[in-house]
């Protein structure tokens, strides 16, 4: 028997880069961020906490971890993840009114489940935790501004996004995952 040839290592190499799949060309692109650095802000929607964490949940944080710990390890991106909790909204008012506690009560509750829920599961926490109810000033003020513009409007104690006036302001484009929806 011949002896195997030892291994070279290749003279010439690549600079490593990532491809996405870009829902509105239909083509797979390089991943680049907005300035260019490996330094990427992401945020994500957390739960809605008004009930004990669910597979939903576990599949969604689960996947977008993984994806996390991807651009961090392989890619060496510095991610900064922000998750916002919602701990106010109609549910979450009607289940503290069901149980006769306080909303407050309820979700800090069920938040403090979800985050044990995904520690158990070995999802890293975000880097930023933030909750609605400490930004509701800021909300109210944003929610005024679009109404002021004509992109919202109130109807029986609700405000609603008007999608059409958004997408008749010429500089304004309302994004869809995919182009023919």
């Amino acid at each position: 028997m011949t002896a195997q040839p030892p291994w070279k290592a290749p003279t010439i190499v690549q600079e490593e880069s990532l491809m996405i799949m870009n829902s509105m060309t239909r083509k797979k692109e390089k991943f680049v961020t907005i300035d260019g650095s490996k330094n990427i802000n992401w945020y994500m929607c957390g739960p809605t906490v008004y009930a004990p964490s669910h597979m939903g949940h576990a599949r969604t944080y689960l996947g977008f971890d993984i994806i996390r710990r991807i651009l961090q390890d392989h890619f060496h991106y510095n991610v900064l993840l922000v998750m916002n909790i919602t701990d106010i909204d109609d549910k979450i008012i009607e289940r503290s009114n069901e149980n006769g506690i306080h909303h407050l009560e309820l979700t800090r509750k069920f938040e403090a489940e979800f985050h044990r829920d995904m520690q158990a599961l070995g999802v890293s926490p975000p880097d930023v935790l933030t909750r609605v109810t400490e930004y509701m000033e800021e909300i109210v003020v944003y929610i005024e501004q679009i109404i002021k513009k004509g992109l919202a409007y109130e109807s029986n104690g609700s405000v609603y996004f008007d999608v059409k006036a958004f997408e008749a302001v010429p500089e304004c484009h309302y994004c869809k995952l995919a182009p023919e929806q």
